[in-house]
């Protein structure tokens, strides 16, 4: 079905989301492994049907601007109740400065980083969304990822037509439920394998309810990961992505060849030694054995394997706890940037995959949060907002 731009409650002028660059540049955050439906539809703008609304947003040289190119009628009526979903789902209530600052003063190189990898977030996406587009991630790549998820979308999804073209909404798992041929058809999509994924994950997930994926949000790092991987098609890797980038785990640490790697070069290096010369690096003391014992077994594996991702994911989380995820994810744009030059100058950059299958580190939960403007949140479906790294 497709559903004109409507706008009723909205204006197409441009709004300012009130984010400073330092906390959230769209080029790297939208275009480094994490989300995959946004397109590039002018200098500096993306867009993306998400919410009910087709967004564009544009970063500028002072904050990022949005707007609604259109909606389906059940979306949200106001740019105030947009703006809030756009925050959530950037999450920028957690300061990236702030935590810049705190991992800097346990690895010094993150001062550099935070320069060169300036407003790179972790992405708070849809958890369909995020999962069913993961599970497309195994052995693939992200131009690939890319056309397969479009491809889910325009067969189940909802279009809206917009100055800007024609945008699919993510479908949910009941309009795909309706589909009695659900692994016929994503194989004539061309996800070949893995649509006998989708077929089962699809009927377990309906039967399961639509609150089901939700209530992860509330359980144990180790509980939720249990509970994603008995779903066709998820393995650890594909787990932890859910877990940090849909539902609330920061300390949730995903790990591929780039992070080993990252691990190796930037940390054995320097911590595997057993005296105190470790290049600047202040660890903190109940947990400085620990770590050096990390890195010396992590050093002892000269090329990839299920253990030594094992240690290079505990090694990131015993390091950067209780945002170890966001660490991870600054440290991978960067790896990402050595590896093809610069995401700003090559958007269509193909990073190497590879399929990890581990038994993933036992990790603590990130802090606890309290909820504010209690009825928008609770009405929108808003999480609380973290406590200790907020703005004032």
């Amino acid at each position: 079905m497709t559903i004109a731009a409507e706008t009723h409650g909205l204006s197409v002028v441009w709004q300012d989301l009130e984010v400073a660059p330092a906390e959230l540049r769209l080029d790297p955050t939208l275009i480094c492994g994490q989300a995959f439906r946004w397109k590039s539809t002018g200098p500096n703008e993306w867009t993306c049907a998400i919410f009910g609304h087709v967004v564009d947003l544009k970063q500028t040289d002072t904050s990022v601007l949005f707007r609604s190119l259109g909606r389906l009628p059940s979306a949200s009526e106001t740019n105030e109740d947009l703006k809030l979903l756009l925050w959530d789902y950037f999450q920028l209530r957690v300061s990236l400065q702030v935590l810049c600052n705190q991992w800097s003063k346990v690895d010094p190189e993150f001062k550099g980083l935070a320069r060169t990898q300036i407003g790179v977030r972790i992405l708070r996406q849809p958890i369909v969304e995020n999962l069913f587009t993961f599970i497309a991630s195994s052995n693939n790549n992200i131009k690939r990822i890319t056309m397969l998820v479009d491809k889910l979308c325009s067969r189940y999804g909802q279009t809206i037509e917009t100055s800007k073209g024609i945008f699919f909404t993510f479908p949910s798992v009941q309009t795909i439920a309706q589909d009695p041929e659900v692994e016929q058809t994503m194989k004539e999509l061309g996800f070949g394998y893995r649509a006998k994924y989708y077929a089962k994950t699809v009927e377990r997930l309906a039967l399961l309810g639509d609150a089901y994926l939700e209530n992860l949000r509330h359980v144990s790092v180790e509980i939720a990961r249990a509970e994603l991987m008995k779903l066709s098609g998820v393995g650890p890797k594909v787990a932890d992505c859910v877990l940090l980038m849909s539902l609330d785990k920061a300390d949730a640490v995903p790990v591929d060849t780039h992070i080993w790697q990252v691990a190796q070069k930037r940390y054995v290096g320097r911590l595997a030694g057993s005296g105190n010369n470790l290049e600047g690096m202040q660890l903190p003391p109940d947990k400085k054995e620990q770590i050096q014992k990390l890195a010396r077994q992590l050093g002892s594996f000269k090329s990839p394997s299920t253990k030594a991702y094992e240690l290079a994911q505990a090694l990131i989380v015993t390091l950067f706890s209780p945002y170890a995820g966001w660490a991870q994810g600054m440290l991978f744009s960067d790896d990402l940037v050595d590896s093809v030059g610069s995401t700003a100058t090559k958007p269509k950059a193909k990073p190497k995959q590879v399929s990890i299958k581990r038994k993933a580190e036992k990790q603590p939960a990130p802090p606890k949060q309290e909820c504010k403007d209690e009825p928008v949140a609770k009405r929108m479906g808003l999480r609380p907002r973290p406590t200790g790294t907020t703005f004032n």
